[in-house]
């Protein structure tokens, strides 16, 4: 008679996807646009750290270019973790992401959409503010 086991190396392993992970198993408040970037991104990593999956966003574990079941294995976790970030971003920011094939490359896109700032607006902005009168 086999177990299937999980054993403590395959809970250290990235690729591993626990029987309980599924597409809302990671839930924080969605992401609305730049006022909530940063604590969304913050929630965000914390989760994907506890389940070992912060390498997809971060381009650290990457798709094996000569194994094809690890190849396999990173597929179905990268796009687990595609899922779990489409459930906690809002509708339209979904739709501008929706075809991007890599966690990766998402978060890339949402990094350069969102958090950036504006520093000659809010120069004006403080410039501005000072010379009230």
């Amino acid at each position: 008679m086999a177990t299937n086991r999980i054993s403590f190396t395959d809970l250290q392993n990235p690729l591993f996807l626990h029987p309980s992970d599924g597409p809302t198993s990671i839930v924080v408040p969605k992401l609305q646009g730049a006022g909530d970037f940063r604590a969304w991104k913050r929630s965000f990593e914390i989760q994907l750290s506890a389940k070992r999956k912060l390498g997809f966003i971060d381009g650290t574990v990457t798709r094996s270019a000569t194994d094809v079941a690890e190849a396999s294995q990173w597929d179905t976790c990268n796009n687990m973790v595609i899922s779990w970030i489409h459930n906690n971003i809002s509708e339209n920011i979904k739709s501008s992401v929706l075809f991007i094939n890599t966690a990766v490359d998402i978060w890339r896109q949402l990094k350069k959409r969102f958090s950036l700032t504006n520093g000659s607006r809010k120069y004006k902005l403080n410039r501005d503010l000072f010379n009230l009168k």
